[in-house]
């Protein structure tokens, strides 16, 4: 069966609450919804039009005409000091961290903070994520 464009535009698309990821995959044995991207468990349902705008205003860009490849940036050639110190000298730096980790333990200093959400960061893999935020949410 075809589906014309309007109709298939209808269709409402899951995507991850966090990173706005499409690739939602199903766990049979938790019998639960997952991000493939981030691992978030958090999944929203919209339109096509809206899950489009909420992504374009997180990451600057729309997701399909997205050209500049962005591990060719400057920022992809920074080293984990070189962005902890992009962090800690960002205004933003609170901020930054619960893009990341909404649910990350207040009451530390600056300094001890910064060094924890650093610390999180390489041991789950997630430098590239926080790439992505400086590059497209934080200029």
């Amino acid at each position: 069966m075809d589906m014309s464009h309007d109709k298939y535009d209808d269709e409402p698309v899951k995507y991850c609450a966090r990173c706005y990821s499409l690739k939602i995959k199903y766990e049979e044995a938790l019998d639960s919804e997952y991000c493939d991207e981030c691992g978030s468990t958090d999944i929203q349902e919209s339109s096509v039009e809206e899950w489009e705008n909420r992504y374009e205003r997180r990451y600057g860009h729309k997701f399909v005409s997205k050209q500049v490849d962005p591990k060719k940036t400057y920022i992809f050639k920074l080293s984990p000091v070189e962005l902890m110190h992009k962090v800690s000298d960002n205004e933003k730096w609170r901020s930054i961290i619960k893009s990341i980790y909404p649910n990350f333990p207040g009451g530390y200093s600056k300094a001890d903070s910064i060094v924890l959400f650093f610390d999180t960061l390489i041991k789950q893999n997630k430098l590239d994520t926080l790439r992505l935020l400086l590059l497209n949410t934080f200029k």
